[in-house]
């Protein structure tokens, strides 16, 4: 079968995505991947990315063609710029693009205009359309831009709608998605599925037991972006006090960061707080060997907050607590592996409570990193994933013919 993906965002970006366009190659299916200059998340294009002969390039036996696109920076103007800009110009190259794909499926993370591209195709030339929605519009764009509910969030509306509707099937990575994709923007439940993210299942049977050095060290890994409202976990640490009993790690960089460093710094938790920046995959079991425990935050004002962010797979392979201040599919999961403790999105005197627990009985928390494994082997696995969405292809191409 022959596959375009539409994704603004791959690699050397750090998505799932890197590893699914690979794999259905692998299993027999011919896949180019549309998607813009890597940019994130440091808003600014990767050297050696405005070479023009990185446009259009094979890379694991994928075709990855690139789209122009304004860098993403570090401010509201400038990410609107960005995803304006690859729209636009990924809408022209499928123009230009053969009209014998099989399927073209939209890898959706934000923003939604991402998948104009993806529509455009499948319009011109009546192909299936497969949309994998990863985040939510257009109530995810107040977490990316300082958007009200006024007129450019109704129009905003009124786009998301159209995208959302004008696709075949949607797969989500979250169970409350479907209420939100139905009830918001319209789409039919029957075009609708379930279809968890995976995760790099190698540290499954890694060691990655910490070294007891006689402090509680709590770790969140990934982007330090608004979203995840990390600032609960400094809050957290406010509310313990500047205890040389713990220690909070952050393994990632993002938009936050300097505000994160500058909140630590108001509190005087200098001592408490380590920033590592961004780290490569393979640095990683390293800095989850330093961790007792793995803390996870998602706002919570929103249907935004009812997702459930890829790290927690990613996490349950660690073999660790988790610790969560997180609402929806998230907790669920956490509740239902019985590898963690969580309290509601927001709330830091209870992420403080938990993790002050976890400081006075460690001890009852032993068996969560097992746990988690073993429901990451049940649900989680990339094999599980890619059954997954083989399937929901050929059900579509099916139809389709």
């Amino acid at each position: 079968m022959k596959i375009l993906i539409v994704s603004q965002y791959y690699f050397p970006e750090q998505f799932q995505i890197n590893d699914i366009a690979p794999e259905l190659v692998r299993r027999g299916h011919e896949v180019t991947v549309l998607c813009g200059l890597p940019n994130y998340p440091q808003g600014r294009i990767y050297p050696g990315y405005t070479d023009v002969s990185k446009r259009d390039e094979v890379i694991d036996g994928v075709r990855v063609i690139r789209s122009q696109q304004v860098p993403r920076g570090r401010n509201p103007l400038s990410l609107a710029l960005n995803y304006w800009s690859f729209a636009r110009n990924a809408r022209k190259i499928v123009r230009e693009l053969p009209a014998d794909f099989d399927v073209v499926i939209g890898y959706q993370l934000s923003p939604v205009t991402s998948m104009l591209p993806a529509l455009d195709y499948a319009k011109r030339h009546g192909t299936p359309l497969l949309m994998y929605c990863l985040d939510l519009w257009p109530v995810s764009a107040q977490s990316h831009l300082p958007l009200k509910r006024g007129l450019l969030y109704r129009w905003l509306h009124g786009l998301s709608r159209k995208i959302y509707r004008g696709f075949d099937r949607i797969a989500v990575t979250s169970k409350p998605f479907i209420g939100y994709l139905h009830e918001v923007n319209g789409v039919p439940e029957d075009r609708l599925f379930y279809l968890p993210q995976h995760a790099d299942p190698s540290m499954l049977e890694t060691d990655l037991m910490a070294e007891d050095n006689g402090v509680a060290d709590f770790m969140y890994a990934g982007n330090l972006g608004a979203g995840s409202t990390l600032e609960v976990i400094v809050k957290a640490a406010k509310v313990l006090g500047p205890r040389r009993d713990y220690k909070i790690h952050f393994v990632g960089d993002g938009s936050r960061r300097k505000a994160l460093e500058a909140l630590v710094t108001e509190y005087g938790l200098q001592d408490n707080f380590i920033f590592y920046g961004n780290r490569k995959r393979a640095e990683m079991p390293a800095f989850y060997r330093k961790a007792d425990v793995l803390l996870i935050t998602l706002r919570g004002n929103n249907a935004v907050g009812d997702t459930m962010p890829g790290k927690l797979q990613m996490y349950m392979t660690v073999g660790k607590p988790i610790l969560g201040a997180i609402n929806g599919s998230a907790r669920e999961v956490i509740a239902e592996a019985g590898c963690g403790r969580c309290v509601p999105a927001g709330d830091h005197v209870g992420l403080a409570a938990a993790m002050l627990a976890y400081m006075e009985h460690p001890e009852d928390y032993a068996a969560c990193g097992e746990r988690a494994r073993a429901y990451f082997r049940r649900e989680f696995t990339f094999e599980k994933y890619m059954d997954g969405l083989e399937a929901g292809i050929h059900k579509l191409t099916k139809h389709a013919v």
